[in-house]
């Protein structure tokens, strides 16, 4: 039997889709991060050899194509060192290597023009403009960039708690939340814990969720950190919300952050709408990784 694969590869997971010949997903299997610029190379080679082996255990066969749609791959270059891989390891595959939000507009909005926004360990926005081409915001890693991002959100909430221990911010049900989630008993502590965990930026994402459960109590600091976060999304959009002239575009969203933050979500349209940002449609993704498989069943129909 001959398959083709759909891989989503982010900076907290991998995702992989097995498929018949006509595109019918069959079985799905899934690892660690591999986003590169996060774990490294070798690290990000490993996560998507396993997801697709776990994806493929019960379906022994060739696969006829292969798309891998991967986070952190916005470079000629990166896309050619993954691609190089790829060939290597599947010598009888037909390897296409795109960035994640390629696949997420093939699975939210495939024709034509649309805006992604992806929101989860990090944050990026493209658009597809009328003519195919690929625009960006964002998306400029932890260091430079991300706001908005589950991993921003996180550091926010983390000097707020370091604050209002010290005394320089407001008290904050963050406090406590986060220090039962990591089994710590003081602030202080957290900065040990935090520096010294095997993964510190995932650890840290990991702490939006706290914040929406702050905010879902009424806590301000966590409201606020919300807000603030959804604003930072709604102006990376408007960067690129001007390109597209005076035709509203859909916007396809995905990330664990905004797909499972009901508050940030509803910032997060508030936001877009203070700014005067409109669409003709919004559409919530939550496994892109049906969009690569869309994409492998193209290179076969060409």
């Amino acid at each position: 039997m001959n398959y083709i694969l759909g891989v989503d590869g982010g900076g907290t997971k991998t995702l992989a889709l097995l498929a018949d010949l006509n595109g019918h997903v069959i079985a799905r299997g899934g690892s660690g991060p591999s986003n590169y610029n996060v774990v490294g190379f070798e690290t990000a080679c490993a996560a998507l050899e396993s997801a697709i082996a776990m994806a493929q255990k019960d379906y022994p066969g060739d696969i006829a194509a292969l798309c891998l749609g991967l986070a952190g791959a916005g470079r000629q270059e990166d896309i050619e060192q993954f691609q190089f891989w790829a060939v290597e390891k599947f010598p009888k595959t037909i390897v296409k290597i795109v960035n994640d939000a390629e696949i997420l507009l093939a699975a939210g909005s495939p024709t034509g023009p649309a805006i992604a926004l992806i929101c989860g360990t990090g944050s990026i926005v493209y658009g597809r403009t009328t003519t195919g081409e690929l625009i960006r915001a964002g998306g400029w890693g932890y260091l430079f960039g991300d706001e908005g991002s589950g991993y921003a959100i996180g550091v926010a909430a983390l000097r707020a708690v370091l604050q209002a221990y010290d005394g320089r911010g407001t008290s904050t049900l963050l406090t406590e939340l986060v220090l039962d989630r990591l089994g710590l008993s003081s602030p202080p502590e957290l900065v040990r814990n935090i520096y010294g965990a095997d993964a510190p930026r995932l650890e840290v994402a990991s702490l939006a969720e706290l914040v929406e459960e702050a905010a879902g109590r009424n806590d301000r600091v966590a409201i606020a950190i919300l807000e603030e976060a959804a604003r930072e999304l709604a102006r990376t959009i408007a960067v690129v919300y001007p390109k597209f002239g005076t035709s509203a575009p859909p916007l396809v969203i995905t990330g664990g952050t905004i797909l499972h933050g009901i508050y940030l979500r509803t910032a997060f349209h508030r936001a877009c709408e203070a700014l005067g940002l409109t669409f003709t449609v919004v559409r919530y993704v939550p496994e892109p990784a049906e969009g690569a498989v869309q994409l492998a069943w193209k290179i076969l129909s060409i």
